[in-house]
């Protein structure tokens, strides 16, 4: 990963850029914001870029010896650490280092992914993953160690909310006074769930969405793929990188979503008990993440019906049979529900990620769209 791979973001990469020729490099810095912003890839960037022997002035050699290990992500320096849970290949107390191989091959295919698709990678997606007492020691006894080749001995954590409180005291004092040349790295989608003592050693970068233009460019150079296309999925996506590669792999699986969303609303509407419970069954033996993401494809739909209610139709990206469905769904979502419909849509969401029942889940939510979508406007 080097800058230029990073969808969008030049003010922050200037800005990094600049701290290092300036030698202003903090030793503990947070980069926060959602994974589709991209806040994994522009850490990785950024210590190949620190690490780089011959740097250029936008982006790292590419060529130097340094680089040329960071291509696989097995630079002696580098050094990762994750959230992990025991799986079917490691049942007994787990690390990091055991599942390292498969983070450097995730990383290595795309930096842009989001925290499920990582427990999905290690198929421990109904697992309580953490960063354990046993990675916090592995930090400790790395950086006891001198630097193998660089000025700088890199730790990367990834979603540093998932520290668990017990072994939070382990980094406390490491945090504070690292050893000379240590570079900690840590990322996160959520603030208020770091721990405070962590995140008051820690020097905060917010990193913003990427942006529809930067989505869009991404796709057409990255994925060949036609601009009205391109700009119909960074819109769609809302300018989430990692939301428009799911669109661009669903492909097809799109219109599914599509025709059983439309059975949805309609069974919903009429409050056809047996037949909602019927399509409940169904959608509850699909995976958490397709669960998860129908839910999304929902809110996207609710988004555009509201733009269609308030005439900014050039806005809709919508065409055929899904902008047929919008212009007469659209009249059921209206100032007076919308509101709570999405609550609804994003609160299943939270669930969803955390493992409830999905009969339960989507049952309840069909009888509250009911009750919602009878909500007069006046």
């Amino acid at each position: 990963m080097y800058f230029q791979d990073v969808i969008g973001q030049e003010l922050i990469i200037k800005r990094l850029i600049s701290n290092i020729k300036n030698q202003r490099i903090s030793h503990a810095q947070l980069f926060l914001g959602q994974q589709g912003n991209g806040t994994l890839a522009l850490a990785l960037a950024y210590a190949r870029f620190v690490q780089c022997r011959n740097k250029g002035d936008l982006d790292a050699c590419g060529t130097c010896p340094s680089c040329l290990k960071f291509n696989k992500y097995e630079h002696p320096d580098l050094h990762f650490i994750f959230p992990s849970a025991p799986n079917k290949e490691h049942k007994e107390k787990v690390s990091s280092k055991l599942f390292l191989s498969d983070w450097r091959k995730k990383i290595s295919q795309t930096p842009y992914f989001e925290y499920f698709d990582w427990l999905e990678a290690l198929g421990i997606e109904n697992k309580q993953a953490i960063i354990n007492a046993e990675d916090c020691n592995d930090i400790i006894r790395n950086l006891g160690l001198k630097a193998y080749e660089s000025p700088y001995k890199i730790v990367v954590m990834y979603m540093i909310e998932k520290l668990s409180y017990q072994a939070a005291p382990k980094l406390l004092k490491i945090l504070e006074e690292p050893p000379e040349g240590t570079l900690f790295l840590l990322i996160s989608e959520n603030k208020e769930r770091i721990i405070n003592t962590i995140l008051s050693r820690t020097q905060i970068l917010k990193v913003p969405l990427p942006g529809e233009e930067a989505v869009k460019k991404a796709l057409t150079e990255k994925h060949t793929m036609d601009a009205d296309t391109a700009a119909q999925i960074a819109f769609i996506s809302g300018g989430l990188y990692t939301e428009a590669l799911k669109l661009v792999k669903e492909g097809d699986e799109h219109l599914a979503d599509f025709n059983s969303f439309r059975e949805w609303m309609r069974l919903c509407y009429k409050n056809e008990a047996g037949n909602i419970l019927k399509w409940v069954e169904k959608t509850a033996q699909a995976g958490r993440e397709k669960q998860k993401s129908f839910c999304q494809y929902g809110l996207r739909i609710f988004r555009m019906c509201l733009l269609h209610n308030y005439n900014a139709n050039d806005l809709i990206r919508f065409k055929g049979e899904e902008l047929d469905f919008l212009s007469k769904f659209s009249r059921f979502i209206h100032h007076n529900n919308a509101i709570a419909i999405v609550e609804a849509f994003n609160e299943a969401i939270f669930h969803i990620e955390r493992n409830a029942n999905p009969k339960i889940l989507f049952a309840d939510l069909s009888f509250k769209l009911h009750r919602l979508m009878h909500v007069k406007t006046g």
